[in-house]
């Protein structure tokens, strides 16, 4: 007399666990892929909207200075550390976070910011015409 095969044999099932294995793997970086670019971008934009809320503060609150000299923003992106009360930095403010959270004109809803982080705003001059600009490095608002 034969026996009846119920069910699966353990090679089976460790095959099975093994295929699951591989995919649930290959989904999730997938997945931890796109959460993280996503929060990359997010964070830009929030960068994005600190650099206008703090134009929008300076102009408002802060007493800008006018400079003469030329300075471009590679020059600014380079020397962000030694930017102080030089003859060639007359026209920085630094406004943090908290400034412009206080005033109104910024929020931060997800917390990507630190009360403490600086935003530069200087005036930059293009021959004809000069305008301020508001930078904020990379480092800002990326928790």
């Amino acid at each position: 007399m034969q026996k009846k095969k119920n069910g699966f044999t353990i090679v089976e099932l460790l095959a099975v666990i093994v295929v699951l294995a591989i995919i649930i793997t290959i989904a999730s970086s997938s997945v931890i892929n796109v959460v993280n670019n996503s929060r990359k971008k997010m964070a830009s934009e929030v960068r994005n909207n600190l650099k206008e809320s703090a134009l929008t503060y300076s102009m408002d609150h802060l007493h800008l200075e006018k400079c003469d000299p030329i300075f471009s923003e590679e020059m600014l992106n380079n020397n962000i550390t030694n930017l102080n009360a030089s003859s060639n930095a007359t026209c920085i403010q630094r406004v943090t976070v908290e400034e412009v959270k206080k005033a109104g004109v910024f929020e931060d809803k997800r917390g990507f910011c630190n009360n403490s982080d600086v935003v530069i705003i200087y005036r930059y001059n293009s021959g004809e015409y000069s305008e301020y600009k508001a930078y904020v490095s990379d480092e800002v608002c990326n928790k």
